[in-house]
């Protein structure tokens, strides 16, 4: 693993592992809350699958654009000591592809659910 990714991998793996914990919790009082099985006779929480669903791809969204972010970045501040404009087409071409990349799996789960 690049020596610069090291630090932004480690902070995603202490948050992620407190947001699993609550996406547990949480999980189970939409499951008593909103869903109610016992109550509606339907027996497919699709209102909890729906959340855990928003959770993770939240959490694979942040996994992918704290890589690209951090790759990008490193891009960035060697070109700008070089040439300014080098620099910022490094930039905004990494904003591109975060942007296209989170917008195309937010479509894909849209389609799937």
């Amino acid at each position: 693993m690049l020596v610069y990714l090291q630090g932004a991998i480690t902070f995603l793996k202490k948050e992620y592992s407190a947001l699993s914990i609550f996406l547990a919790l949480f999980s189970a009082l939409v499951f008593v809350a909103v869903d109610m099985p016992w109550a509606t006779g339907v027996w497919f929480p699709y209102t909890t699958i729906a959340f855990i669903t928003g959770a993770v791809t939240s959490m694979l969204c942040g996994y992918i654009g704290m890589k690209i972010a951090t790759e990008c970045n490193v891009k960035t501040t060697y070109l700008c000591n070089i040439d300014i404009e080098q620099g910022f087409r490094v930039a905004f071409q990494g904003g591109e592809v975060l942007g296209f990349c989170l917008v195309g799996l937010a479509l894909l789960i849209l389609e799937i659910m």
